[in-house]
């Protein structure tokens, strides 16, 4: 009888136990990828673009990272604490083209 009980007890935990771990694994594919992620569209009426990114910030420590972008002037360096997400828009012209980020 004491060890139907210990089996079932065990049983428990390890069912438990996987629950928390699918919970925690699918917390963290929701979240946002570290470092940039962007989408462009046009802006109507003209031959410009929108950029909407984020710059996820996956360190303990804080970073100044900005928007590299070709054909036109970076975006203004942005201060990130640990683990902060920014987002912001730029809007550019139609021929530059997001390269990524990088430090300031």
């Amino acid at each position: 009888m004491l060890f139907k009980r210990l089996a079932v007890s065990m049983a428990t935990v390890g069912v438990l136990t996987s629950g928390m771990g699918m919970v925690a694994a699918s917390e963290a594919m929701a979240a946002k990828p570290c470092g940039l992620s962007y989408t462009t569209g046009d802006v109507p009426g003209g031959p410009l673009k929108i950029v909407y990114y984020d710059i996820r910030n996956c360190h303990n420590y804080t970073v100044k990272r900005k928007l590299d972008i070709a054909g036109t002037t970076d975006d203004p360096c942005l201060t990130i604490g640990p683990g902060e997400t920014v987002s912001r828009t730029r809007i550019i012209a139609g021929f530059a083209g997001v390269r990524g980020i990088k430090p300031c």
